[in-house]
């Protein structure tokens, strides 16, 4: 039995030789996950927002953003599956939990989403834009005329605030002369002063109203020199607002223009963030579809959503009853999402930068914008 003893350095020597031999299974079994990982495709949601990504009759992909990727992915040398998701939550959710590589599509980039995902390099310039009705003939000049008004409120507020001062300061002043009290035509009332205030800012004057006393006339003379300055300055205003309006062709909205109208967005938009950041009374919609069809219907005023959805479904649906403002509300950009701390990050980063600054790619993102 002793000569199957091994010697103590024999015993060393074969131990040796077991840690090889596991290194080694370990180092294979490393490298067989390795390769099976690479070959392995990315799974990639896509969420269905036309133009930036949508499924054709045939099941194939089409979109901006879809032919975006499909440049990175061969840039990065990578394969990929394409996976349909019909929600923005659905797509945060999954990119979170791991269950997709990255998400491509009409993905803004947001604080909230920020929280929750980790954003490329921007693939595409966006915004949030307002969705209107669009009115004919007396009704437009009515929606004209209140928009552009509602852009003077400042300026209307500061008329109404010196029309009150003139007003009390006038019957403050006459009150207190009491033989001119007497007479018809005397301010002896806080009624009778803003009276004055109004007759004397609009020029009309009719003379029933005057004052008696020399600071009364003073005052007088200071109101009619300022609401001549003022009057003058709001019309010019709101006649260069629709004139210019006229000429360009353009619809303005800004955000004071939200409050008190029926508002819109999309559950988990961009626009439905924006307007939850600005605190603005809003309603959720399942869909940018669904909401844009209640404004059609006449149940909502506005909805808010990214400018190029907007603009494409408007485009393609919606141009007898719809019209997209064309300013926005705020700037803001889309890009992949990917989960945080994601290796796909730097290689995509690095590969949206060469694409997306080529003429030629510029000039494909444009004819999908085309509407």
């Amino acid at each position: 039995m002793s000569r199957f003893r091994f010697t103590w350095s024999e015993q060393v020597q074969l131990s040796a030789y077991r840690a090889a031999g596991v290194a080694a299974m370990a180092a294979f079994w490393l490298l067989a996950a390795a390769l099976e990982a690479k070959a392995q495709p990315l799974r990639i949601a896509v969420y269905d927002a036309a133009p930036y990504a949508s499924v054709a009759r045939d099941g194939s992909f089409t979109g901006a953003s879809v032919d975006l990727w499909r440049r990175v992915a061969e840039e990065i040398g990578k394969n990929y599956q394409f996976v349909l998701v019909p929600s923005m939550e659905d797509v945060l959710r999954g990119v979170e939990q791991h269950q997709f590589d990255a998400a491509i599509g009409a993905i803004t980039i947001t604080t909230d989403r920020m929280a929750r995902v980790d954003f490329s390099y921007p693939a595409h310039r966006s915004g949030v834009a307002a969705a209107l009705p669009r009115v004919f003939g007396p009704r437009a000049a009515v929606a004209s005329f209140s928009l552009a008004a509602s852009e003077l409120g400042p300026l209307f507020g500061l008329m109404v605030t010196l029309l009150f001062v003139a007003g009390i300061a006038m019957w403050l002043v006459e009150r207190l002369e009491k033989d001119a009290s007497k007479a018809d035509s005397a301010v002896r009332t806080l009624r009778d002063g803003l009276y004055w205030a109004v007759v004397t800012m609009t020029t009309v004057g009719y003379g029933d109203k005057t004052p008696k006393t020399p600071l009364g006339r003073y005052i007088a003379t200071i109101w009619m020199l300022s609401s001549l300055a003022i009057v003058s300055l709001l019309s010019a205003s709101l006649v260069s607002r629709l004139t210019a309006e006229q000429v360009e062709g353009t619809t303005r909205v800004a955000h004071a223009d939200l409050w008190g109208r029926r508002v819109a967005a999309a559950t988990a938009s961009s626009g439905a963030e924006y307007l939850e950041h600005q605190r603005i009374p809003h309603r959720n919609y399942a869909s940018l579809q669904e909401a844009l069809e209640a404004l059609a219907a006449g149940r909502e005023d506005v909805v808010i959503n990214s400018v190029g959805a907007l603009h494409y479904l408007v485009a393609t649906r919606f141009s007898r009853s719809l019209r997209v403002a064309d300013t926005l509300l705020a700037p803001a950009y889309m890009a992949v999402a990917l989960p945080e701390h994601s290796p796909l990050k730097k290689p995509i980063d690095r590969a949206l930068m060469r694409i997306t600054e080529s003429l030629e790619w510029r000039q494909v993102e444009e004819a999908y914008f085309a509407h």
